[in-house]
C-alpha cells in the first residue's frame, strides 16, 4: 500500500506541479478553456503526418457502423484494418468491455480481472485493433463503438471508443518504434528508437535495454544528417541482430528523410510528444508511420489555432471533473479515496495528500486553487469534489500568502452555506490575516464547518469524521 502510495505521489507532483508552473506563466483572464497537453487521435495525427510529408496508410475515420461499411467500401479491399481511436496506447493488446445491454456476449479474456474495471454485467473482446474480412466490419463496428477499451496506458478505467480508423491493410515486412519527446537530461529533443516494435515498448525496455536507441538533438541546431543516420543505423543494426530480412539499408535517403520530417513536425507544433508505433518498413524497404500518436504543448495554442480546434473534438477522452475544473481555473486530478482535497500549491497539496494517508485516511483528489480564488470558484470547487460519491470529507488547506486567510475564509463560509454541504468541512488556515479567518470560520455557525489549529491537526479531524 506504501508503496502504491508512493508511486502515485511522485506522479502526480510531476502531472500537477508541471501544471501550475504552465498556468503561473498566463496571463489572468475571466473565462478560461479546458487546457491540457494536448493530444490528438491516431486518425488526427495521420493527417496532420501526411501533410508534412511523412509516408501514412490510407485510413477514413468512422463515427457509427454505417460509416464504418462506407469506408470499408471506399478503400475497397477484401480485408480491412480497423482500430479503436482512443488517448491511450497499448490498444492492439487491450479489452474492450461494454454493457449487456449492447446486445452481445463475449467471455471475460484470460487474467483479467474484470470487477476492478467494468461491471459485473460487462461483455467483453479482446483487442482493440483487428484485421478483419470486409463483410464483418458491421458487427466488429458494433462490437466496439460504445464500448470502454482498457489497455497499459489507459489506466483500469478505460476509455471510451467513439470513434475507428478504418485503414488500408498493409504489407508490412518489419515493425519497429520511434518517438521524439522533450528529455529532462538533454533538455532539448531526444529521438528513442527500437528495431522491436508494433507492441509494448514499455516491456522491451524493462526486459533488455541494449534494444533501445537514444539521439539527442541539439534545438538550437535543428536535426543533422549524423542524427538521421544514428537512428536508421540503429534499426538496421537491430534488424540483423535479430536476424531478419531487411531492404532498409538500401533505401536509407528516404529513411533520413523520413526521420528529418518527423522531427521537423515536432519542432514546428511544438510537440511535446510523436510516437509511432509501429514505424514499419514495406517490401521495397520504404518507411511507414503504421500508427502515431502526437502531443501538443498548450502553452503553444495561441500560435496552434488549428490543431488544437482538432484537439477539441476528444474531450470525451477526459475526466468529465477535469473538464469542469478548468472553467473555474483549478487543477483537479481524482483518486480513489474519501477525503477530498482543497489545496491552494502543488507542493502544499502534495504534502496535505501525505499527512492525510499518513493519519490512516485516503485522498479522493488533488485540487489546486491557486493563488486566488473567489466565491464562485471555491463552491465550483466543492461541487466538483462532492460529484464523488465516494468522498465523505472534505480538507481545506490554504496558506494565505496573495490570497488572504480571511477572504478565503469568507468563501469558504458562503460556499458551504449556499450549497448546504451535508459532509464535514475541516479547514486549516495560515498566513496573511491568518486570525480574522480562523474566526470567521468558528463565527460561521455552520453543524459541518470544523477548524483546525495545524495540517496535523486538521487531517486527524478530517479521519475522525469519516471513522
Amino acid at each position: 500500500t506504501y508503496r502504491r502510495r508512493a508511486e502515485t505521489s511522485t506522479h502526480l507532483r510531476h502531472k500537477m506541479l508541471s501544471r501550475t508552473i504552465r498556468r503561473a506563466a498566463k496571463p489572468a483572464t475571466t473565462t478560461r478553456s479546458f487546457e491540457r497537453y494536448l493530444n490528438l487521435h491516431e486518425y488526427q495525427s495521420s493527417e496532420l503526418m501526411k501533410a508534412n510529408g511523412i509516408n501514412v496508410p490510407v485510413g477514413i475515420a468512422a463515427h457509427s457502423a454505417k460509416e464504418a461499411i462506407a469506408a470499408a467500401e471506399e478503400i475497397g479491399d477484401a480485408e480491412v484494418v480497423i482500430k479503436s481511436q482512443i488517448l491511450a496506447g497499448g490498444r492492439g493488446l487491450g479489452t474492450i468491455w461494454k454493457s449487456v445491454s449492447s446486445g452481445y456476449s463475449y467471455p471475460p479474456p484470460p487474467g483479467m480481472n474484470a470487477s476492478c474495471c467494468a461491471p459485473p454485467s460487462a461483455t467483453y473482446l479482446q483487442g482493440g485493433v483487428h484485421v478483419i474480412k470486409k463483410e464483418q466490419v458491421e458487427a466488429y463496428a458494433n462490437k466496439m463503438l460504445g464500448g470502454t477499451l482498457v489497455t497499459k496506458q489507459s489506466g483500469p478505467e478505460g476509455k471510451p471508443v467513439t470513434t475507428l480508423l478504418m485503414a488500408k491493410k498493409m504489407e508490412l515486412v518489419n515493425e519497429m518504434y520511434l518517438s521524439i519527446t522533450l528529455d529532462r537530461t538533454t533538455m532539448g529533443p531526444l529521438i528513442v528508437a527500437c528495431a522491436k516494435g508494433g507492441t509494448s515498448i514499455e516491456d522491451t525496455a524493462a526486459e533488455d535495454p541494449s534494444w533501445i536507441i537514444k539521439c539527442p538533438v541539439d534545438i538550437s541546431k535543428g536535426i543533422t544528417k549524423e542524427n538521421t543516420k544514428t537512428v536508421v543505423d540503429g534499426l538496421i543494426a537491430g534488424l540483423e541482430r535479430m536476424g531478419v530480412a531487411s531492404q532498409l539499408k538500401d533505401k536509407k535517403e528516404d529513411a533520413y528523410k523520413q526521420i528529418e520530417n518527423l522531427y521537423n513536425m515536432f519542432v514546428k507544433y511544438d510537440c511535446t510528444m510523436v510516437e509511432v508505433n509501429p514505424i514499419a518498413e514495406d517490401p521495397s524497404g520504404l518507411l511507414l508511420a503504421a500508427d502515431a500518436k502526437i502531443g501538443f504543448d498548450d502553452n503553444a495554442a495561441f500560435r496552434q489555432q488549428e490543431v488544437f480546434d482538432q484537439g477539441e473534438k476528444n474531450v470525451d477522452q477526459v475526466d468529465p471533473r477535469e473538464v469542469a475544473a478548468a472553467e473555474f481555473d483549478l487543477n483537479y486530478v481524482g483518486l480513489d479515496g474519501n477525503i477530498g482535497c482543497m489545496v491552494n500549491g502543488a507542493g502544499l497539496a502534495m504534502a496535505t495528500m501525505d499527512i492525510a494517508s499518513q493519519k490512516g485516511g485516503e485522498p479522493a483528489n488533488f485540487l489546486d486553487v491557486g493563488g486566488s480564488a473567489s466565491v464562485k470558484n471555491i463552491k465550483g470547487a466543492f461541487e466538483i469534489i462532492t460529484r464523488d460519491p465516494k468522498v465523505k470529507c472534505i480538507l481545506v488547506n490554504i496558506f494565505g500568502g496573495i490570497m488572504k486567510c480571511d477572504v478565503i475564509a469568507e468563501g469558504v463560509k458562503q460556499a458551504a452555506a449556499e450549497m448546504d454541504l451535508k459532509i464535514p468541512l475541516v479547514v486549516r488556515l495560515e498566513g496573511t490575516n491568518v486570525a480574522a479567518g480562523n474566526k470567521i470560520i468558528k463565527d460561521a455557525n455552520l453543524a459541518t464547518l470544523i477548524s483546525a489549529d495545524d495540517l496535523d491537526d486538521a487531517a486527524e479531524k478530517a479521519v475522525q469524521a469519516i471513522s
